[in-house]
C-alpha cells in the first residue's frame, strides 16, 4: 500500500493518484536504508548513496529498515496473488519426467527437482533440512526413506512459501539474509510445531492408512509445554499449509505412484501402528485468514528480532550456515 503524502490515505500500490484527495502519490523510491525520498526513476539513493529497490537484501540493516517494516506492516496478498505464488514454487515440476527403477528412486527423483539430496549416516532423526538441501538416512527401510522424503519435502514447501512471500513484499530476488530469517522464524517453538505438524501431514497423505507417525510433533509439545490454544491454533495452520502442499503434490505422487508406496512397506514387512492417526485433523483456516496471519506473525517476528542483539547474532550465524552449505 501507498500512503498519501498530504492526507494520509492508503491507497492501492499500483494508483498514481490519492483516491480520496486526488494528491499525486509518490512512487516507491524511498530509500530502504535512510528514508529519502528520491526521484522516479532513481537507481542510488541522493542522500545516502545506497541501491534503491535492490535486487536482493544482502543484509539485515536494510532487512530491519523502517521501510521494509512498514511494507511488511501493510503488506496484503489476495488469493490470486498467492495462488500463482504456489504455482510458481511448484512450476518445475512440470518440466520433468518422475522416473526410477524403484518406489524410492522415483520420490527421491521428484524430490531433487526441487532441492539437493544427500543422505546421511549420523545421529537419530531420520531426515532434515538446511539451506536448499535435503538429508535423509539411507540405512531405513527404503518404506521409511520414502516417507522421510516426502516428510522433509513438506518442510521445505513450507520454507519456500514463507521465502517466496517475503521476496513478494519485499519486491527482492530470494538471498541467504531473508532464507535465514525465514529459518529463524520456523524454528521458533510455536511455529517449529506448525512447521512439524505440516510436515508429518503431507508425508501421511502419501503413505499407507496406520502408518503414520507424528512422533517429532509430540516430542515438541512436550519439549516446549504450549499452552492448548496456542497449540490448536499451530495445528490449524499447519493443516492449512499442508492442504495447498499436497493437492500440488498429488499431480506428481499419483494414485499409480501411491500404490507402488504401499506395495514397499509391504515388501518392508514394517506393521502399522494406527496410533498417530488420531491426530490429522480436517480443520483449516480460510485462505486470506490464514494469510493475514501469517503476514502478522513475520511482522512481530520481525520487529522484535531487530531490536534483540543476541537474536541478531543468532541470524548472523544462521546466515553463515546457509552460505556455507
Amino acid at each position: 500500500m501507498k500512503t498519501c503524502d498530504i492526507c494520509g490515505t492508503l491507497n492501492l500500490k499500483e494508483n498514481n493518484y490519492c483516491t480520496h484527495c486526488g494528491n499525486k502519490l509518490i512512487l516507491e523510491h524511498i530509500c530502504p536504508i535512510c528514508g529519502q525520498g528520491n526521484s522516479d526513476f532513481a537507481t542510488c539513493c541522493i542522500k545516502c548513496k545506497s541501491q534503491i529497490n535492490p535486487i536482493s537484501i544482502d543484509g539485515f540493516d536494510t532487512l530491519f529498515s523502517d521501510f521494509n517494516q512498514n511494507l511488511l506492516l501493510n503488506a496484503e496478498i489476495s488469493d490470486e496473488e498467492y495462488n500463482q505464488l504456489l504455482s510458481n514454487i511448484f512450476a518445475r515440476a512440470d518440466y520433468f519426467e518422475i522416473w526410477g527403477e524403484t518406489t524410492k528412486n522415483k520420490i527421491l527423483n521428484l524430490a531433487s527437482i526441487f532441492a539437493e539430496c544427500k543422505t546421511k549416516a549420523r545421529g537419530y532423526e531420520r531426515g532434515y533440512i538446511f539451506g536448499n538441501g535435503i538429508y535423509y538416512d539411507d540405512r531405513l527401510e527404503e518404506s521409511v526413506q520414502i516417507a522421510t522424503i516426502i516428510h522433509e519435502l513438506g518442510h521445505f514447501f513450507l520454507f519456500s512459501i514463507v521465502e517466496s512471500l517475503l521476496c513478494d513484499v519485499f519486491k527482492v530476488n530470494p538471498s541467504s539474509t531473508i532464507q535465514s530469517f525465514v529459518w529463524y522464524f520456523l524454528t521458533l517453538p510455536e511455529f517449529q510445531i506448525m512447521n512439524e505438524y505440516c510436515a508429518h501431514t503431507v508425508e501421511g497423505r502419501f503413505i499407507p492408512y496406520g502408518y503414520q507417525n507424528y512422533g517429532s510433533f509430540n516430542a515438541l509439545i512436550k519439549k516446549y509445554g504450549v499452552d492448548d490454544e496456542s497449540l490448536e491454533s499451530m495445528i490449524i495452520l499447519g493443516n492449512s499449509f499442508a492442504n495447498e502442499i499436497i493437492v500440488y503434490l498429488e499431480k506428481y505422487i499419483d494414485v499409480e505412484l501411491r500404490n507402488e508406496i504401499k506395495l514397499q512397506y509391504r515388501k518392508d514387512m514394517v506393521s502399522p501402528t494406527y496410533e498417530s492417526i488420531f491426530k490429522e485433523t480436517e480443520n483449516s483456516f480460510d485462505l486470506s485468514i490464514k494469510n493475514r496471519i501469517l503476514l502478522q506473525m513475520l511482522y512481530d517476528v520481525l520487529i522484535e528480532v531487530s531490536k534483540n542483539s543476541e537474536e541478531l547474532k543468532e541470524l548472523e550465524s544462521i546466515k553463515e550456515g546457509i552460505e556455507l552449505s
